[in-house]
């Protein structure tokens, strides 16, 4: 009799251990289950705000590419503050891969303006470069002035860089780029700062804000004013995009 209430026993164990593994499995297959649908959920989300837009899939292409871009640009500077900050012996390393992301970007604007064009801003953003890391140098010996002429001299070049690329296409609303550009090199200007104080956390999320800005403010407007210029390479009809006054095309030359 004890025996089979032992055998009994060690069966309702085991029952138990099936049921609770049951359990488990059941729990991990509804929450794939209900991840899936979340993610075809946001999925179908995606293609129709699309549609409603009339986004192509060329345009999804350049806005992708264009992120890529500056998402990139975003990683390296704070590569480069990382390193420079720390001392580091990548800062050459890190300034050439940085450099390199520039020049990407400026090939990317030559397809569609020229070479010469591409160049041109090319130089444009190593100028910008130049003056952050001018900025950084004297953040680190300590020359508070210095560090202002520095940052001034970016905010300046920034300024010229929204101007240029407004000249180059109408459609770029000068105001606008330079506020998306600046708002980018303030952020970065005060991740370094954190940096130089210890404040990762703070600094951590400076880097977030950046990325951010560069990522969608300033790639998705990009984007967009190059569309609207050339919408018929972009499967869309002209009559689709609202035409530039000649007010407008004044204000911008």
């Amino acid at each position: 009799m004890e025996q089979i209430k032992e055998i009994f026993k060690k069966r309702n164990v085991w029952l138990v251990i099936l049921l609770i593994a049951f359990v488990i499995v059941l729990v991990i297959a509804i929450k794939k289950y209900n991840q899936k649908k979340e993610q075809e959920k946001r999925e179908a989300e995606i293609k129709r705000k699309a549609l409603e837009n009339k986004v192509t899939e060329k345009e999804q292409e350049l806005n992708q590419y264009m992120r890529k871009l500056w998402g990139d640009n975003a990683h390296w500077m704070r590569n480069y503050i990382i390193s420079y900050m720390g001392g580091g012996k990548d800062v050459r390393e890190s300034a050439g891969r940085l450099l390199k992301n520039q020049e990407q970007i400026g090939r990317a604007m030559g397809m569609w303006y020229g070479k010469d064009v591409g160049k041109k801003i090319i130089e444009m953003l190593q100028k910008n470069m130049v003056a952050f890391g001018d900025m950084l140098s004297a953040m680190v010996n300590k020359k508070r002035n210095d560090a202002i002429v520095a940052e001034k001299r970016w905010s300046d070049n920034t300024d010229s860089l929204a101007s240029y690329l407004s000249s180059i296409n109408p459609r770029f609303d000068k105001i606008e780029l330079s506020q998306h550009l600046k708002k980018y090199n303030e952020l970065m200007t005060t991740q370094a700062i954190n940096r130089y104080r210890g404040k990762h956390a703070s600094e951590i999320n400076s880097f977030d804000k950046a990325y951010n800005q560069a990522n969608f403010d300033i790639a998705d407007t990009i984007t967009k004013g190059i569309v609207q210029q050339f919408p018929e390479k972009f499967d869309r009809e002209p009559s689709e995009v609202e035409p530039v006054s000649s007010k407008e095309v004044e204000t911008k030359e």
